[in-house]
């Protein structure tokens, strides 16, 4: 159920535009006694438009607003209602404008119009959808909308997706201009989803059929270091291209939606190295810069130009430019209904993809430029957590805008950031923060973010929020310190080499965080972000975790009680939902209670030395001594 932030504080964060007293002649003041001008006969998109709209302004103004076809009075029109010129607007765009003292909406698509509204209520009414439970919505006696207000729209990504968890949410998704099919379901009457037909990613097995022809037709399977293997076809073998085209085409029949702005298929290579190596695919690739995309763009123009001719003119053909794939070929260029999906999955996320000083990211911006000059269709599937650690901070808050910047800077269409999938039972640090930044910048990657920032930490964390905003920037300096890069698979101690006096410090801004919450969520949401500071310093044996602490068992012990009440289940993405029997949560980093269940080879020499180990501390820690030492120098 959606829950609304005290009015003091939206009209703190909206005062400049909310206040009549600061309207100027020619301005629009609109009250209550403003009508929705709508088309006499709406359609699909402009009565959901109209609706929305009408909903929220009669929640700002504390009265129904009332519609009407006929412009009598002051009115805001909406859609076909009113007389804006849209000529030159951008598919899915809008424009908002102020005209002779009246207020216009107007869209483009299937998207525009209630884009246009949802921007409306954003810019001069204050709302904020920050998360799928958090709605600032202020009431006010009037909405003031400046007399030369003439916005235009044109969206900055044709495909805009993440599957954090609050975009999964409708509300949220429209808010934030998410439409990626993937993870939400949009009604059609908001413009629906962009979806992808027959599967996300890793199609070529399902489509090709490889595993029917193991033992009949193993010619049709990849040759990989001498021998015949399932896990990829062979890319020139003419039966791969026939029945993998009949494939897609079936997909085609059964699912696809001719009143749909964009679907996609996705044509892309199974999640391994194990790619052709045979003399016909090895030939074309030599021929053409000697990389493994040339066969893989040649296979998938084959399938994009049957689908054209086929008159599926609203379907793209999509594949990857992911690990053996990721450079670009020469002599040969992806068709115009062709979406070449280019994946950062080597790349450093301390670091912007554009720095020049990073040399995990240059050979990456290398291969977006090269692709960007063949193609006309780029995606990028980029990714925002740690999937080895996902309990610790990901510090990637400093790059996420710069780099959907650069994407839009180099002809990317679509955007998918993949992340913290699995979060119902691994949430521990800031996945609603994260989403939140990651929608607002695929919205516009040259939004004030620090301001939108600054706003989420205020309305999720409370007053609180300006400490978890100083405790994020220094995960953030610390990880680029020295030169170190974050891969999204890094250890606890590799991501952050905090000194003693910074832990104090940290530990500091999270005890005034929670003292400054004034209600029970915003202490529960400073609660669960903290666990991963108390993750990192439990699996990095730092603070009341250290060797010093005779009672580090027992805070190991009540960190674990903690995440089994917060409903985490899980320490990273492998799967490992069992660590919860772990047999010697007291004795080993928290990083590691996945590796000493049970059945667990080592387990019970671990539990036993630990349990020795433990009986000794008093006496190798003069009895904690060492540790009153500590805390009197750090605090």
């Amino acid at each position: 159920m959606k829950k609304l932030i005290s009015v003091i504080l939206a009209c703190c964060l909206c005062i400049c535009f909310l206040i009549p007293a600061f309207a100027t002649e020619g301005d629009a003041v609109m009250d209550s006694s403003w009508s929705i001008l709508v088309p006499a006969s709406p359609s699909p998109y402009e009565s959901f438009a109209i609706g929305k709209l009408k909903e929220a302004l009669s929640e700002v103004l504390g009265e129904e607003i009332q519609e009407s076809t006929t412009a009598d009075g002051n009115y805001i029109a909406v859609g076909s209602a009113s007389d804006l010129d849209l000529s030159g607007a951008a598919e899915n765009g809008y424009r908002i404008a102020v005209k002779d003292g009246n207020i216009h909406i107007g869209g483009t698509g299937v998207r525009g119009l209630q884009a246009g509204v949802n921007r409306f209520l954003e810019e001069f009414c204050g709302r904020k959808v920050y998360t799928g439970d958090i709605t600032v919505l202020p009431q006010a006696e009037s909405i003031t909308v400046p007399a030369d207000t003439d916005i235009s729209y044109a969206p900055f990504f044709e495909y805009t997706e993440t599957d954090w968890k609050s975009p999964r949410n409708n509300n949220y998704s429209l808010a934030n201009g998410l439409n990626g099919g993937t993870y939400r379901s949009l009604p059609e009457e908001a413009g629906s989803t962009v979806d992808y037909l027959g599967g996300f990613c890793h199609t070529m097995g399902s489509l090709c059929e490889t595993e029917k022809y193991e033992e009949t037709n193993p010619e049709m399977l990849a040759l990989h270091d001498g021998e015949r293997t399932v896990d990829q076809p062979c890319l020139t073998n003419p039966e791969v291209l026939e029945i993998a085209t009949a494939n897609v085409l079936k997909i085609l029949r059964e699912k696809h939606n001719p009143q749909a702005s964009l679907q996609i298929v996705s044509v892309t290579q199974n999640d391994n190295y194990h790619y052709c190596e045979c003399e016909r695919c090895k030939a074309f690739e030599a021929a053409h810069g000697g990389v493994q995309s040339a066969t893989m763009i040649n296979f998938v123009n084959s399938i994009a130009d049957t689908v054209k001719e086929a008159g599926y003119d609203n379907v793209a053909v999509d594949t990857f430019a992911y690990q053996y794939t990721r450079k670009a070929p020469e002599g040969i260029a992806p068709r115009d209904n062709v979406i070449v999906r280019l994946c950062t999955i080597e790349c450093c996320f301390c670091h912007a993809l554009d720095d020049p000083k990073c040399s995990r990211n240059v050979d990456l911006m290398k291969d977006l430029e090269d692709w960007s000059e063949i193609c006309d269709r780029i995606y990028v599937w980029d990714y925002t957590t740690n999937y080895s650690n996902t309990c610790i901070v990901f510090p990637d808050f400093g790059i996420i805008q710069r780099n959907i910047q650069v994407f839009y800077e180099n002809n990317v269409k679509g955007v998918y950031e993949e992340g913290n999938y699995y979060i119902d039972g691994c949430d521990t640090e800031f996945g609603e923060l994260r989403a939140y930044m990651i929608a607002k910048c695929l919205q516009d990657p040259y939004c004030d973010l620090d301001s939108e920032v600054d706003g989420f930490l205020k309305a999720y964390y409370g007053p609180g929020g300006g400490y978890i905003g100083e405790i994020l920037d220094r995960h953030v300096e610390n990880a680029c310190r020295l030169g170190n890069h974050i891969s999204i698979g890094e250890s606890p101690r590799a991501s952050f080499i905090f000194t003693s006096c910074e832990v104090s410090e940290i530990n500091a801004l999270w005890a005034k965080a929670k003292e400054a919450a004034e209600t029970d969520e915003q202490l529960a949401n400073i609660e669960r972000s903290e666990l991963s500071w108390r993750f990192w310093k439990a699996s990095a044996d730092k603070d009341e975790f250290s060797v010093l602490n005779p009672g580090r068992f027992d805070e190991r012990e009540k960190l674990f009680e903690d995440f089994k009440d917060h409903g985490v289940v899980r320490l990273n993405e492998g799967g490992y939902e069992d660590y919860l029997d772990c047999l010697c949560v007291r004795y080993v980093p928290a990083n590691e209670w996945n590796m000493y269940e049970a059945d667990e080879i080592g387990a019970q020499t671990r539990l036993f030395f630990g349990q020795l180990l433990e009986k000794l501390t008093p006496f190798l820690s003069a009895y904690g001594l060492y540790y009153k030492i500590y805390r009197s120098i750090y605090g």
